[in-house]
């Protein structure tokens, strides 16, 4: 238990340490229009957990410490020892406020504008205050400074929180980790020439220098509406580390560049759009992906579905095969047992009458389950004269395609056989005295697949039945399934079928003997 304690004390010890350090060396950095120290101390307040606050205020008191107590002969002593410790517990309310109702990441990027915003505003207030009450540096107590101030905290603010957000999100948001890399490599770039031009520009040309330092939003711009908040963070962080670049130190206080804070006024308001719009877009594409993903899962379990009703056909058609063979059996026996007794013409009469009954199971079973169609792929079993005479219904059924359907998997051809045994029981409504089907296996890409047509040559007007509803029911729900496409004419359905490429065309279960 000691050592639990004195282990949390140490690393205490070292945040605080660490903050001091990084206060003081990001203050070395920094101008009043572009101040880091202020984004350090609220990105530390709004992340770091509570237990090590007390570690936090103390760094940052030390830091404060080390700038003010020099300055206590030029203003006062309690301006220099007393306000570093009465800075961070009054700037400290609004981040405890702002963690009180913003729970989580999520929704401390969704605020982070408003927080930005009022972090800057109080952060300012408090220090004024502060140099005005206890006798500190008063002349820089003006409305001027003060909005120079609120700018220079939110500048440094964003330049801390967003690297830091941008960590703690990595996992998520990031549709195409690689092309937003190289996007925000061209915004880079971007930024940079017209960095270059600003820098270039003449001190007599400061309208065209502005105009030329504001223009430098436009690649956080193209950013946000092609990456969402991923891209306005990245933008606006790139831009605003290149307006800083362009300030110079003077070490006089309140001095600062006109042009270039100009350009400042209206990177916050780019940042405070971008933000909240790249974070919309966020929002949006990521309800977008979720509603995708059921709607994959949702046809993925429809597939399924199906898939299981057929090898459940399948396993009845085998059971009704081995009844048959075993009714065929049986019937050799009693033809043998009629002539055996002189019976012939019964023994001819009940062969004759077995013969007809495993004829018409032949030609009807496949409308079951075609068996063959595992073996010897989709071709066959429509080339087979059972399809044409169960599935013709006296029509001549004419058969072209192109490719070999072989190379799709067996479920895939199954779905293919069952939409065309649908599309002709459609059909069949007009008294086709025809039926021309015409397939094309097709492969692009990573999928694969096959487009179907099945043509009806019609002898009477098309009529609506219950049983041309429910195959065109149970045909939308089967290519629904499988993430086809399905149009229809007068006299004439089309479908379209597809799989990827890695999913392999094995027999779905061993064929028995029939």
């Amino acid at each position: 238990m000691g050592q639990t304690k004195w282990s949390g004390f140490a690393k205490g010890l070292a945040i605080a340490a660490a903050y001091c350090g990084a206060y003081l060396i990001l203050r070395q950095l920094s101008f009043n229009q572009w101040f880091l120290p202020a984004g350090l101390r609220i990105a530390c307040l709004l992340l770091v957990p509570y237990r090590y606050w007390p570690y936090l205020f103390a760094g940052d008191a030390a830091a404060l410490l080390v700038v003010r107590s020099p300055l206590a002969d030029n203003y006062s002593l309690q301006w220099a020892y007393l306000s570093p410790f009465l800075l961070i517990l009054a700037i400290s309310l609004v981040p405890l406020a702002i963690r009180k109702r913003l729970k989580n990441i999520d929704a401390l990027t969704c605020g982070l504008p408003v927080v930005a915003v009022l972090t800057a505003v109080w952060s300012s207030s408090c220090n004024m205050a502060l140099n005005y009450f206890l006798d500190g540096p008063v002349f820089l107590v003006t409305f001027e400074n003060f909005t120079r101030y609120v700018v220079g905290d939110f500048m440094g603010l964003l330049m801390v929180v967003i690297p830091c957000l941008l960590w703690l999100r990595r996992d998520r948001g990031i549709v195409n980790p690689r092309k937003l890399g190289q996007d925000a490599m061209l915004a880079v770039a971007a930024v940079g020439i017209m960095y270059a031009v600003a820098m270039s520009t003449p001190d007599s040309q400061h309208l065209f220098r502005q105009f030329t330092l504001i223009m430098m939003v436009l690649p956080a711009v193209v950013l946000t509406f092609a990456h969402g908040w991923n891209g306005a963070a990245i933008g606006i962080f790139t831009v605003n580390l290149a307006m800083s670049q362009t300030l110079t130190y003077t070490g006089i206080p309140g001095q600062h560049d006109q042009a270039v804070f100009f350009a400042q006024e209206g990177l916050v308001i780019a940042a405070i759009t971008l933000l909240t719009l790249g974070y919309r877009i966020s929002e949006n594409y990521d309800k977008a992906r979720q509603a995708g993903m059921a709607q994959s899962e949702a046809l993925m379990i429809a597939q399924k579905s199906f898939l299981s009703s057929e090898q459940m056909l399948r396993e009845h058609m085998l059971y009704m095969a081995q009844m048959q063979l075993s009714f065929d059996d049986e019937r050799k026996d009693t033809v043998q047992w009629l002539k055996a007794r002189g019976h012939a013409q019964a023994a001819m009469d009940l062969n004759a009458r077995g013969m007809s009954s495993r004829r018409t199971f032949d030609e009807r079973a496949p409308a079951l389950y075609p068996l063959r169609i595992e073996q010897e792929g989709l071709y066959a079993v429509l080339h087979a004269e059972s399809f044409s005479k169960f599935w013709g219904a006296g029509a001549e059924v004419y058969l072209g395609y192109k490719g070999q359907p072989k190379r799709l998997s067996v479920d895939l051809q199954l779905a293919a056989y069952r939409c065309i045994c649908h599309a002709m029981a459609q059909l069949s409504e007009s008294e086709p005295s025809e039926y021309r089907i015409s397939m094309r296996v097709w492969h692009f890409g990573r999928r694969r697949g096959i487009s179907i047509a099945v043509t009806a040559d019609p002898t009477a007007q098309a009529r609506v039945s219950p049983a041309a509803v429910a195959a065109s029911t149970i045909l939308d729900a089967r290519v629904l399934a499988y993430g086809g496409i399905v149009k229809r004419e007068t006299h004439q359905v089309r479908v379209l079928l597809s799989e990827p490429v890695e999913q392999d065309a094995p027999v779905s279960l061993p064929l028995h003997a029939v």
